[in-house]
């Protein structure tokens, strides 16, 4: 992971925490029980792992990351740090498996499940979480925003940013089972939310790092991400403001 890419994580990480198994894993929850023993693969501060736990308790849980963490007063589980096309686990080690947000991340998608594949036990579920750039519903719109966006997926040259759409099929592929998709819409469309997601994305052009990719690259010149930064700003600030974004969600089992 290059310079960018860990300033933009570092600064994501809280936003990160807020998410919970409630809110990213409700679709997964019924498909566990008590004494499972539990992988969450790209686990991030812990916030959902700690959810997934409580669900298999006394089964044991374990999150693997990079750089794993844990909310305060999350116990009883184990971290692992590791990369997650390379697991240090034996075959077989796993009843359910959880990824969220994970395989945007990640050039090679199904290199990832395959390796979750080797660890599921007979008979494991999996579930999957991920966004999805396409079908993005954003009002109102100019070409500075739009611009924006171009740039974003420049900087996400690499990963899988469209990877949504693909959970259910890369499941199949990976070696699982009754493999089955879903998706849910997020939405940003009061003064609060749509100021805050205004703010957050203009900051993803205030990064230093970013910034210097960009420039050096010849993407853009300071001065246009500071007009991209004006414009998400000020759309926030709109009283008719309205964004929505795909959540897609997929599981399946381990033969």
């Amino acid at each position: 992971m290059d310079s960018t890419a860990r300033e933009h994580m570092h600064r994501r990480r809280a936003n990160f925490a807020r998410r919970t198994a409630d809110s990213h894993a409700a679709f997964f929850l019924p498909h566990l029980r008590p004494g499972m023993a539990l992988l969450d693969l790209g686990c991030g501060p812990g916030s959902i792992t700690v959810g997934l736990a409580a669900a298999v308790a006394p089964g044991p849980t374990t999150g693997v990351d990079r750089d794993p963490g844990l909310p305060e007063g999350g116990h009883d589980i184990t971290l692992v740090p590791a990369d997650v096309h390379d697991l240090p686990f034996p075959d077989a080690s796993f009843d359910a498996i959880f990824a969220s947000a994970l395989l945007q991340h990640v050039a090679d998608p199904l290199a990832v499940l395959r390796e979750a594949r080797r660890v599921a036990r007979p008979g494991a579920v999996i579930g999957l979480v991920d966004a999805d750039w396409d079908g993005e519903l954003l009002h109102p719109t100019n070409p500075v925003l739009q611009r924006s966006y171009e740039l974003m997926r420049q900087m996400r040259a690499g990963t899988s940013p469209f990877v949504g759409k693909r959970l259910r099929s890369l499941l199949a592929e990976a070696g699982f089972e009754r493999c089955e998709g879903y998706a849910r819409a997020t939405h940003h469309g009061t003064p609060d939310e749509t100021r805050g997601i205004g703010e957050f994305t203009a900051s993803l052009f205030g990064y230093p790092a970013s910034a210097l990719r960009m420039v050096t690259e010849g993407w853009a010149t300071r001065e246009e991400m500071a007009e991209i930064q004006g414009a998400w700003r000020a759309w926030g600030e709109e009283p008719g403001a309205f964004l929505a974004r795909f959540w897609c969600e997929a599981v399946g089992w381990a033969p």
